[in-house]
Order: C-alpha cells, then sequence, then structure tokens
C-alpha cells in the first residue's frame, strides 16, 4: 500500500507546518499541498517542509481534485490544512496497519475516517465534537475535517469531488456509501474551531446547528449555490 496525503490549503501559513508534520507521522509516499493561491507564506512554508507543493484555482473541491491527479499512490487521504493527527507511539504503527486492513482487506468498507477533536476545550466545542462523531458512526457520515481517506480506485470511480463552492466533502460521501462503508478508526484528528467561534456564548453549538440545518437541505435536493448565502 502506497499512501498518499492531500492537504487543500489557503492563507495557512500558522497551520500548515504542524498539519504537515503530524501527516509524516504516517510514512506516506508523498505529501502534496495544493494551495489555492495563498497571498500569505503558506507555500513557502510547505515547500520548506518537505511537501510537493502545487497551485490550483482556489476552491477545496477543486485543490483536492488537483491534488490527486497528481498523487502516486493507491491510496488517498485528504487532511485539512488547518488540522493535524493525534498520533503517538505505537499508535502510528497500528494506524497503517488499520488503513491497510480496511481498504484492502475488508469487503464492507472502501475507506475510513478518524474521531474529530477540537482545538479549544469547552463545554459547546465538546457538544459538537459528540453529535459531530455520533453522525459520522451510526450513519457513515463524515465530514472532510474528519481526515477522509479512501482507495484511489474508489476515488476515480465515483469521480472526484464535485466543484461545488462548498459541501464537497458531505457530496462524495453520499456518493462514496452507495459504494460501500466507511470505517470510523480510534485516531483523532485535530480540527480548528475558529470557523464555530463567532463571539457569543454558545455560538459552536449554534452555527453547527446551523450547518446540520444546510446539510439536511442539501440531502433533499437543494443546490450548494443556493445554500451558500445561509452558511456566510
Amino acid at each position: 500500500m502506497k499512501l498518499s496525503v492531500i492537504i487543500p490549503a489557503l492563507n495557512e501559513e500558522k497551520n500548515i507546518m504542524a498539519c504537515i508534520e503530524s501527516a509524516r507521522q504516517l510514512n506516506p509516499l508523498e505529501i502534496i499541498v495544493v494551495d489555492g493561491r495563498s497571498n500569505d507564506k503558506t507555500k513557502e512554508i510547505a515547500q520548506e517542509s518537505g511537501a510537493v507543493v502545487i497551485q490550483s484555482q482556489k476552491g477545496r473541491g477543486i485543490q483536492m481534485n488537483a491534488g490527486a491527479s497528481l498523487a502516486k499512490g493507491d491510496l488517498l487521504m485528504f487532511l485539512h490544512a488547518d488540522s493535524h493527527l493525534s498520533l503517538r507511539g505505537e499508535a502510528k504503527t497500528s494506524l497503517v496497519q488499520d488503513l491497510l486492513r480496511i481498504t484492502y482487506y475488508d469487503p464492507h468498507h472502501v475507506g475510513g475516517f478518524f474521531r474529530l477533536k477540537f482545538d479549544e476545550d469547552s463545554i459547546s466545542t465538546r457538544l459538537v465534537e459528540l453529535f459531530a462523531n455520533l453522525r459520522a458512526r451510526l450513519f457513515s457520515l463524515p465530514y472532510g475535517d474528519q481526515a477522509i481517506f479512501i482507495r484511489r480506485d474508489v476515488f476515480e470511480a465515483i469521480g472526484g469531488f464535485n466543484d461545488y463552492p462548498f459541501l464537497e466533502d458531505l457530496d462524495m460521501v453520499l456518493r462514496l456509501r452507495k459504494i460501500g462503508r466507511l470505517k470510523c478508526l480510534p485516531f483523532k484528528v485535530v480540527a480548528s474551531s475558529r470557523r464555530l467561534k463567532k463571539g457569543y456564548p454558545f455560538s459552536p453549538v449554534v452555527v453547527s446547528l446551523r450547518n446540520a440545518l444546510i446539510a439536511l437541505l442539501f440531502i433533499a435536493g437543494v443546490s450548494p449555490f443556493s445554500l451558500l448565502r445561509l452558511y456566510k
């Protein structure tokens, strides 16, 4: 098994190094950072950190497709630039073995994802974590911040990510579920909570409920282009 880690990034100079370093713990064949033409030092830091860096049009789905098209691995992991894998000691070896077993020897699964943890320890973010992990495990419905990994042939069979302004991760997972399930691994990916914090009490919970409504509307058939105004 050869693993390619693909990291879409845009103005992530504060987070990109930690993200790359965490991905390197998996001893991947390559780490590809796809820069959406950042105006900070994201590209330079990623290059100095040893990643392969390419540029593409801005848009997470577009960027991840660009990285996947150049990847040489037969297993693809999509890791957000403001996230990092949380692994310790023997967990690294165990994780690689789990990736291999799930994607090649488990007939019921075509890939997997990680348990979500936010970088802020508050009651509201912990509640969001709890329900996000329950949703992902019960319905095989993770979002992109959970470091989704899938076999390359499966990714190509479903046509990769659609060119949406957002919800590209939910859309891909819904199409993936028609082929096979995604397995939740007992390892954590630590994600930034910045998009949940709006400056008022329990804003992470409120924002999460809004996002859940958007997801339900999308599943019901509403275009992501129409839903974008609710997201901003």
